[in-house]
């Protein structure tokens, strides 16, 4: 069978190749921007880049999820900094085509096994491979997470039945089992179902313990080892860093009830189950309010029930006569279960790339069921052409369907038909038009950020995502800038009202995330408020006249993030009786620019001592008398300012600067 089916694997690699060779041209979208372009521990290969992310989490230097993923993390260094691919994305599509195509392998060695026919082996293979749902993870960047945990849990689960079929003692095998299965840990949580799967295979297929008990015993051992480690590891990490941020729009199910959120969860499992067999609204995300609290009436959630039941019930009834659909069906529920809600609330409501590792078992199904119609079909011929039919139907949908994950606007113009009610795949959407085009984009930014808005808008304040309200108010804001008087006005207010709704919002969010500190023993080390948010509302607070309440804005700004140079200047332009002191407070934390230093000439005048000329170049002259009352009043400012931004060390050093100096304390 093994050399019959020798070429069998590279007909697959070739078909994976045909099927996804369009998404090599593709660019970076949603969280692949953060992952690779933001995050600096992937673009250089030190030793300072490796501890950072072995010692932090995969969000790293934010904190909105308890993700700790260091194989993942390393698997875009290499692409960043050994490749070379640096920020071009074709690299790193490259790659997760190669991943998938070594996954397609790894299903057919497993479907061989499962079916000892290599025919419907490599048609359970194919369907996997070309099912339009494994373009989610394929097609998109940050899908690596769950390639290389499928990579790592297929190889684990194929290694496993080796180990325990073969013959003779395999001294290394137990030691190869838990290094992949730390791979696999660390690559993405939910790999975390393997020793679960390896039970499934033992119940479905295993000849009990006699004659191979020891290596079962080891091998179990392997991966509880694993399992422990990365519990422990986990724990070392997350016991220091601080209580994540997350947003309640990514997933609503975490402010319901526990029975709402799993009632809601069993509807979403029903949905996942639909999109298999028709998967044709696919959609990057699924939260607020896509996905919304259902109770006890709701059908759809009844359905799903009424499906998963009966699906297990049947596997249940037939498992010694059909041992091939218990352990599809086995492998499908364990799979989802991580990512369902059911047995933890996880950071997203729903998402197609978590079918990845789970449709293989309803490819297997789907095949074996094929399969056994076709042995008993007269017209066996007919019923291959459909198949192949089928399988091209499926391919072509995936063609298409990775042309949407060309950018975030391809992909929020294709999403929000698929998913109309996502507060997020609006907002995305509303970003990426005004960020293609500010120009040209301006009106349907608007359109698509309100309709955003509106589907916030029933949220208490500490539930909304701030940046939506806040982007609104810039786009308004804008709107009034193009606008002639007094038509202008009526935008400024516009603006104003959404980014005071914002500024809620946001102290809202703020004051639970220090609480949530606080509680758990943590130091208030982070500000998580939006600064952005602040900074517009002092601009179209400028625009109405309001200049002392714009003051008050850039200061929360600027205690948000002091090392934002724009809040200075913005400053200045408020209050220019003390501009003088904010440019200077500028240059003490962030240096001396020659914009500055020539702003800073104008307040003092030209033949003030406050700054030195030379050929070509301009300096500060701190012992100039004219400067030295705003000098302390810029340090003094800035020792505030840093304490109440969290940074204790930069505020210590410019209060003892300023003591140097004799600033009255």
């Amino acid at each position: 069978m093994a050399r019959n089916s020798s070429i069998l694997p590279v007909l697959l690699c070739v078909a994976t190749l045909l099927v996804y060779a369009n998404t090599f041209g593709l660019g970076f979208a949603l969280d692949a921007v953060a992952l690779i372009r933001r995050d600096p521990r992937v673009h250089a290969a030190t030793l300072q880049n490796l501890g950072l992310i072995f010692r932090n989490d995969y969000w790293w230097p934010s904190s909105v999820d308890t993700l700790y993923r260091p194989v993942t993390t390393l698997s875009f260094l290499f692409n960043y900094a050994i490749l070379g691919n640096a920020d071009g994305p074709t690299g790193y599509h490259v790659l997760n085509v190669l991943l998938h195509a070594i996954n397609s392998m790894l299903v057919f060695a497993l479907a061989l096994r499962l079916f000892r026919d290599r025919t419907p082996a490599f048609l359970a293979a194919c369907l996997w491979m070309a099912h339009p749902i494994t373009t989610e993870a394929v097609a998109n960047i940050a899908g690596r997470a769950d390639l290389l945990a499928a990579l790592w849990v297929l190889t684990a689960l194929l290694l496993y039945i080796r180990m325990v079929s073969a013959d003779g003692p395999r001294p290394y095998a137990a030691a190869a089992l838990f290094a992949v299965a730390v791979c696999g840990f660390f690559s993405k949580e939910s790999a975390a179902v393997l020793p679960g799967l390896m039970l499934l295979w033992d119940i479905t297929f295993g000849t009990g313990w006699r004659g191979g008990g020891r290596r079962r015993l080891a091998a179990y051992a392997a991966v509880a080892g694993a399992l422990l480690l990365m519990v422990c590891v986990r724990h070392w990490v997350f016991s220091a860093a601080p209580v994540p941020e997350m947003p309640f729009v990514d997933n609503p199910l975490r402010g319901m009830g526990f029975l709402a959120a799993r009632w809601t969860a069993l509807r979403t499992a029903g949905m996942d189950l639909l999109l298999l067999i028709w998967p044709l609204p696919l959609s990057s995300e699924r939260g607020f309010a896509q996905i919304v609290p259902v109770t006890a009436s709701d059908p759809g959630a009844w359905l799903a029930l009424a499906a998963i039941a009966g699906i297990l019930a049947v596997v249940l009834k037939r498992y010694r006569r059909d041992k091939l659909m218990f352990w599809a069906a086995g492998t499908f529920g364990l799979a989802l279960l991580p990512v369902s809600n059911l047995a933890i609330l996880i950071g997203a409501t729903m998402a197609e790339r978590f079918l990845y590792l789970p449709s293989i078992g309803f490819a297997v199904a789907a095949v074996g069921l094929l399969w056994r119609v076709k042995a008993r079909a007269p017209a066996q011929a007919a019923l291959i052409c459909a198949t192949i039919c089928a399988l091209v139907l499926l391919a072509g949908r995936t063609v298409a369907r990775n042309r949407d994950w060309q950018d975030n606007l391809t992909l929020a113009q294709s999403d929000v038909e698929s998913a109309p009610r996502s507060a997020r795949l609006r907002q995305v959407l509303a970003t990426s038009l005004f960020e293609r085009d500010p120009q040209r984009n301006l009106d349907a930014a608007i359109q698509a950020s309100e309709a955003a808005w509106e589907i916030l808008l029933p949220l208490p304040p500490g539930k909304v995502f701030q940046q939506t309200p806040s982007d609104l108010g810039i786009y308004y804001r804008i709107k009034g800038d193009r606008a002639r008087a007094p038509e202008n006005r009526e935008w400024y207010e516009k603006s104003l009202s959404v980014l005071l709704s914002a500024r809620a919002a946001s102290q809202a969010i703020e004051k639970a995330y220090d609480q949530a500190q606080l509680a758990h023993g943590r130091p208030l080390a982070t500000r998580v408020a939006y600064q952005p948010l602040y900074l517009q509302l002092g601009i179209t607070l400028t625009r109405v006249g309001r200049n002392a309440e714009a003051m008050e804005a850039f200061r929360y700004a600027r205690e948000i993030d002091p090392r934002t140079p724009a809040v200075y200047d913005l400053m200045a332009d408020a209050d220019p009786e003390h501009a003088s002191v904010a440019l200077l407070g500028k240059t003490l934390l962030l240096g001396a620019t020659a914009e500055t230093l020539g702003r800073l000439a104008r307040l003092y005048g030209d033949r003030s001592c406050a700054i030195e000329r030379g050929s070509g170049w301009m300096r500060l002259n701190e012992s100039c008398p004219r400067i030295q009352p705003d000098l302390c009043a810029a340090e003094s400012d800035l020792v505030d300012v840093l304490r109440k931004a969290r940074l204790p060390d930069a505020s210590r050093q410019i209060a003892r600067r300023a003591q140097k100096q004799g600033c009255p304390q």
